[in-house]
């Protein structure tokens, strides 16, 4: 996918969730894993991780260490809040429409603007889905960004658990198939001893934690108890 339309999905995602910052209950609980937080401390974390993917490319200078991570001052105000985080996006998109191989910080190689595009495009379809669905009924996801959502878990969320040492190496390898794209991913040594068949968007769901592996939208072949064990992870 090119810049064009990771900043494309981008802006939809962003709108879509700035509909349901204007006219959602802002203390809808968002369920999402362990974690507990509201609508609108979900609303926070976007915009702060948008400026903050922002100065990961416009104010690289060569650093192996992250810019500032000093908190932004959220509005509490919920007119204001939702105003703030469409200001956030905006300078996001400003600071990503550049070439992806621009040099900037990130969490694993390559730490490129390229990283920060697919990576803030995703996250934002994925908060949008936790947004709505916190809301009433979540809209779905695009499969086209799922798929660049599941590489990006094997190909950078997924070694940076295993190389911070929270997730172990995987001891098989699992094979993962969108069926409605046709598009796949194998994941740990050797031949696949397991084949979890979905659709992209599930399977980005799955991986990203909001969906469980016993969901009956999933197919399953070969060793399901094994294929289990990789995907207890934490691979993000």
């Amino acid at each position: 996918m090119d810049t064009a339309s990771f900043l494309r999905h981008f802006r939809r995602e962003l709108d879509a969730f700035g509909a349901c910052l204007a006219g959602g209950d802002l203390d809808a609980p968002i369920e999402h894993g362990d974690e507990e937080r509201t609508l609108a401390e979900l609303a926070a974390h976007v915009g702060t991780a948008n400026l903050f993917a922002a100065a990961a490319v416009t104010d690289w200078d060569g650093r192996t260490d992250p810019p500032d991570e000093d908190p932004p001052k959220v509005p509490e105000d919920p007119y204001e809040l939702t105003r703030w985080v469409d200001g956030t996006g905006e300078v996001l998109l400003m600071s990503l429409d550049i070439d992806p191989a621009a040099p900037a910080w990130g969490y694993y190689t390559p730490p490129t603007a390229g990283y920060w595009q697919r990576s803030r495009s995703v996250a934002m379809m994925l908060h949008r889905w936790d947004a709505e669905r916190a809301l009433g009924e979540a809209g779905p996801l695009d499969a086209d960004l799922a798929c660049e959502g599941i590489s990006e878990v094997f190909d950078v969320l997924a070694p940076r658990q295993i190389g911070r040492g929270k997730a172990w190496p995987p001891d098989v390898c699992i094979r993962l198939e969108a069926s409605d794209t046709g598009d796949w991913w194998v994941f740990g040594p050797g031949e696949p001893v397991a084949d979890i068949a979905g659709t992209a968007g599930d399977l980005l769901l799955l991986l990203r934690g909001r969906r469980t592996p016993a969901d009956d939208v999933f197919q399953w072949s070969g060793d399901r108890n094994a294929a289990l064990a990789v995907l207890k992870g934490p691979l993000t």
